[in-house]
């Protein structure tokens, strides 16, 4: 096709304004509204704030709320689905194991199991009380996990728990947590343990003083942190150890168990075989590894952070993300590889967050760095690709999807991942509109290149029957994909749960269903119109690879423009 022939299309389409119309809000079912009678509660205690809400795979939900009411006891969590919520524990009921009253869990994380059994972390009695992990079944049954000042099980009298981490429970209702340990022959040397609850039964994994490294017997643990636990009872956790061998640059470690029974997996020192360029083999030593930023998912692969060897760098270390399986460690993408972003070559300069879907991509949040960089789009979501490509999903200073004439400034780290690599994003927009305390979008992008919006700040939203509400925020949701026990917005059906506040001051729980990709919506609108003709011109103009790539063929071409040819005939999008 003649390229002068497109560009005379798109200055026609511009001039006559063909297709003008937007598209509206993603569908969104709105499950709960703050002014509502809370369940299972007295006669005018109303819900006044919610928290970020859970899902599990059956499409069950569950959140912890502040009430509106006249009594003490303000804070509980509640479970269920629209039309048959219950209340599972409030503020001020007694707890077993003489716990005394529950206090405020209004700012506890809740982890959610398939089989609706809800764990979390909070504090009962009075003055400071005793910090206690639970754990709830959808019945109201309620079993104390463990509690500061409990005696450890299995570990010798005297030594009990000083403090406890947040719990993560898998989809069997397997709880694991991390915890600090006081007492008798304990000291800051050996104090760190990691825990499992199964079956009724709480035993510790690895405990401070544990020599688990076998070619460095001598090199013993000290502290645990942040388990994940996944859908196979795969625990995963990093800690800090000590010795003869050990310093500042090799000081942590990450250790795999399955039930009980732990074994190494990696920890600074550990070399790592790669394919270098020609077939030759290249060895990466690893040094730091960063024990708790990791996320894992039902299969057992782990995506991990951790530094490497570098000499070539200025502080002799690269930091990096790693994944490792059963067949071994492998890197995934650090600061001085190359990636091309839309054909623009950039380098990595950091990396803020990551996750890691049910078919093995790894998705993360970095900085980057390059000739054509600014401040406005210097960070931007890259998918690692199994077959080891690594693309660019989206980037600051990219338009915002949906929301005609505005642009992203920085998106959050946080993102919800989908069965398929989907991920649930949200970013401050640029260009402030009059009346509005916050400027957000809530979007959709897609794997192919597409994005999708959800909602968006000044967006209008029917709460009720007759009753709309204009979008006056947007809060964070939990991250994840609800494979490794951490609390997750969204399931393996891709429904995705969070909250919304409006103008008024009220705010809702409200639920978004992944929808049909839509090729050649390049604004995310979900309607084909001239705006997505200009963008996809300026892809086919330079033949550039990324979204005007509608065939996946490298490039944008004729056969590309086919495809964009028939969605933008159709105007609207399935």
């Amino acid at each position: 096709m003649n390229r002068n022939v497109l560009f005379l299309c798109v200055a026609w389409a511009t001039t006559h304004g063909l297709s003008a119309a937007r598209g509206d809000t993603a569908p969104i079912d709105v499950l709960l509204r703050s002014g509502t009678q809370a369940p299972n509660t007295e006669s005018g205690a109303l819900f006044a704030n919610f928290s970020a809400p859970v899902t599990n795979d059956p499409g069950i939900y569950a959140f912890a709320a502040t009430l509106s009411t006249t009594s003490a006891n303000k804070t509980g969590i509640w479970i269920g689905t629209p039309g048959n919520w219950r209340l599972l524990v409030r503020e001020g009921q007694a707890m077993p194991s003489n716990l005394g009253a529950l206090q405020r869990v209004d700012r506890a994380a809740i982890a959610l199991s398939n089989g609706d059994v809800v764990t979390f972390a909070a504090r009962a009695g009075t003055g400071a009380g005793k910090l206690a992990i639970f754990r709830v079944t959808r019945a109201g049954a309620v079993t104390v996990v463990a509690f500061t000042g409990q005696q450890a099980p299995g570990l010798p009298a005297g030594v009990i728990f000083r403090d406890l981490g947040e719990p993560v429970i898998n989809a069997s209702g397997q709880i694991a947590f991390n915890a600090s340990l006081q007492g008798t022959g304990i000291t800051d040397a050996n104090q760190g343990s990691a825990w499992l609850y199964s079956g009724g039964i709480l035993r510790t994994v690895v405990k401070g003083g544990d020599g688990l490294i076998v070619s460095q017997p001598s090199t013993t643990v000290r502290d645990l942190l942040s388990p994940i636990l996944n859908n196979n009872s795969r625990l995963a956790f990093g800690g800090v150890v000590q010795g003869p061998l050990v310093s500042p640059w090799n000081d942590s470690a990450r250790w795999i168990a399955t039930n009980w029974t732990p074994s190494i997996q990696t920890f600074g020192g550990t070399l790592v075989g790669i394919p270098g360029e020609g077939g030759d083999q290249t060895t990466l030593q690893i040094r730091r590894v960063l024990p708790s930023m990791h996320r894992m998912n039902s299969s057992g692969t782990i995506a991990f952070f951790a530094d490497h060897e570098d000499w070539l760098s200025p502080s002799k270390f690269t930091h990096g993300i790693w994944t490792t399986t059963t067949s071994g460690i492998k890197p995934v993408a650090h600061k001085r590889i190359p990636v091309t972003a839309l054909g623009e070559p950039v380098t990595f300069a950091s990396f803020s967050s990551v996750v890691i879907d049910a078919v093995n991509q790894v998705h993360f949040k970095a900085t980057i760095v390059g000739s054509n960089v600014t401040a406005r789009n210097d960070h931007a979501f890259f998918t690692a690709r199994t077959n080891g490509t690594i693309v660019q999903r989206v980037r600051g200073n990219d338009a915002a999807p949906g929301v005609p004439l505005r642009r992203m400034r920085e998106i959050a780290p946080a993102a919800a991942c989908g069965p398929n690599g989907e991920l649930f994003l949200v970013a401050p927009m640029a260009a402030a509109t009059p009346g509005l305390t916050f400027e957000r979008v809530l979007f959709t992008s897609y794997p192919t290149g597409e994005m999708s919006k959800v909602v968006a700040t000044g967006d209008t939203m029917t709460v009720a029957p007759g009753i709309s509400r204009v979008v006056a925020g947007i809060p964070n949701f939990w991250a994840g994909t609800n494979q490794d026990g951490q609390p997750s917005a969204i399931n393996a059906s891709g429904s995705f749960v969070f909250r919304i506040e409006f103008s008024d001051g009220t705010s809702a729980l409200c639920r978004n269903v992944l929808r049909p990709v839509c090729p050649g919506d390049f604004d995310g609108s979900r309607i084909v119109d001239d705006f997505d003709f200009t963008r996809f011109a300026e892809y086919f103009e330079s033949l550039a690879p990324g979204p005007g790539d509608l065939d996946r063929n490298g490039v944008t071409d004729d056969g590309d423009f086919v495809i964009f040819a028939g969605a933008y005939s159709k105007l609207t999008c399935p």
